[in-house]
């Protein structure tokens, strides 16, 4: 089985080493500091004593699925750890659901809230870089594609199964599994799906607030192809994988794996969701990482109207995690100066101003920063009033 998983690993990196992670917009997660259902289940000396005691071990492991999800997968051997003393500092609150007390045993489901700065205080005092921007959501379409034809929609479609069952809605990366309803039925076909129409899928994607749907194909080969889904093939199950994106003129080329002796094509198809969650998520979080060990000071004309401008761009600056400080520098009744102070390089910079609808432009020597729309190109060279250490 661990072999499989390296070939896996493999596989879905080659797969997906043309999605441009940082090409989808992001926003802020208002529940990313939020871990839902952790299971607990503990037995001590009466029932009030193993409910402290399940309570305790769900918000630690909570907190753990937290710093995994917001820190690269290289780092997760060496997150720290929080002990039953300390927990409580992190904890905002938490939720209790589909409890069962026995008379030295308790079983439930939380879902844990975070206190946000002290997780980031953790996190920071380890030396961690993190990620804690949320992409928009991206619509995935899985096709199951056989001798038969291709199938889309949920019934008799084992790769959305898959999808169904493994799909983690919490991620940064949050892609998303239509309703699979008459209306989406109406709008893709499997064939329009399968072939890439840019116009079904964008129809399709607008109904889900998004821009960009992903649709994964899957085709079961050899001796699996023969099997079926749901049955014993002579050998290994062999599956090949095909991604494409919403108006891309190129597909990439299809990937051909096997699983593991004795594995269902179900179990294969299961591995290959989590594995593609993984690396997509993984993609995306690198090109988002907070890097305290970078930082910068830009110092910018911001023209308004009238002073409630300014006071709702400065909300909006001060609630970007990349901004570390806004100060006015000069005030005057058209124009504010700033003097912003942020985390990592000017491009991460720009792109955190763009979750918020801003956008830089630059004129003489001075920056200006303005409405989506007159900003130029990100990555254009600094300018003499911007400076980066």
């Amino acid at each position: 089985m661990a072999q499989y998983r390296v070939l896996m690993a493999l596989v879905l990196a080659g797969l997906l080493g043309w999605w441009p992670a940082s090409g989808t917009r992001a926003q802020s997660g208002p529940d990313l500091f939020q871990v839902s259902g952790i299971e607990v289940d503990a037995t001590a000396a009466d029932a009030v004593a193993a409910r402290e005691q399940a309570l305790l071990q769900g918000q630690i492991e909570g907190l753990r699925r937290l710093m995994r999800r917001l820190t690269p997968a290289a780092e997760h051997g060496r997150l720290p750890s929080v002990g039953p003393a300390e927990i409580e500092r992190y904890v905002q609150n938490f939720e209790i659901a589909d409890e069962q007390v026995a008379t030295n045993r308790y079983l439930a489901q939380l879902t844990v809230r975070y206190e946000p700065d002290a997780v980031r205080d953790l996190l920071q005092g380890a030396a961690f870089s993190y990620a804690e921007t949320v992409s928009e959501p991206i619509v995935v379409l899985p096709v199951y594609r056989t001798s038969g034809g291709a199938q889309l929609w949920p019934e008799g479609n084992p790769w959305w199964q898959a999808w169904a069952e493994h799909l983690d809605s919490e991620r940064l990366l949050r892609l998303v599994l239509p309703l699979g309803d008459l209306q989406d039925m109406a709008t893709v076909t499997p064939e329009q799906a399968a072939s890439g129409d840019p116009d079904a899928l964008a129809a399709l994607g607008q109904r889900y607030g998004s821009d960009d749907v992903l649709v994964a194909i899957s085709t079961p080969r050899g001796g699996a192809a023969a099997a079926g889904a749901g049955s014993a093939a002579a050998g290994p199950p062999v599956l090949e994988l095909e991604m494409r994106r919403a108006g891309a003129v190129q597909a990439n080329p299809a990937e051909t794996f096997q699983g593991a002796p004795g594995q269902r094509l179900e179990d294969v198809m299961a591995e290959a969701v989590v594995g593609l969650q993984d690396t997509l998520d993984e993609r995306w979080k690198s090109a988002n990482l907070l890097r305290y060990d970078q930082a910068g000071l830009m110092v910018v004309d911001v023209p308004i109207a009238r002073l409630a401008d300014w006071v709702e761009i400065s909300r909006g600056l001060e609630g970007l995690t990349e901004v570390v400080d806004v100060e006015v520098a000069t005030f005057a009744r058209d124009n504010v100066r700033a003097e912003i102070r942020y985390i990592g390089d000017q491009l991460r910079f720009e792109q955190a101003l763009g979750r918020i609808g801003l956008g830089l432009s630059r004129e003489g020597e001075s920056w200006r920063l303005l409405p989506m729309g007159g900003s130029r190109s990100p990555g254009e060279r600094v300018s003499a009033t911007s400076t980066s250490s």
